[in-house]
């Protein structure tokens, strides 16, 4: 069993809609246009892909982030991660400016 976490201070976020395009995928992206809180979205997303790749111990760049899908269990706000055909546990939490992200492959 692997874990990773990240946190995210959400006002460094400068230009959230270029960071949406630089790392979300297609489905992420329709996921982000339709969210009342785009920047906590994306802070929350960043977190995630950052989190999960501490738990594959990979460092930046060698997974890239679009690979690495944050998405919700059908008909839930219930997220998890999808990355090559296999999903992975990711818990989100959002207070004030800042995003954690916890990953597991439970």
């Amino acid at each position: 069993m692997h874990f990773g976490i990240d946190v995210v201070y959400i006002s460094r976020i400068k230009d959230f809609h270029r960071l949406a395009n630089f790392i979300l995928s297609m489905k992420e992206k329709e996921l982000f246009m339709n969210h009342p809180n785009q920047k906590y979205f994306i802070a929350g997303r960043y977190a995630a892909k950052e989190a999960f790749l501490k738990m594959k111990e990979k460092g930046l760049g060698e997974i890239p982030f679009k690979d690495i899908e944050v998405l919700y269990k059908k008909d839930t706000t219930i997220p998890y991660i999808l990355y090559q055909g296999k999903e992975y546990s990711v818990s989100l939490s959002h207070d004030g400016n800042y995003a954690i992200a916890l990953v597991s492959d439970l």
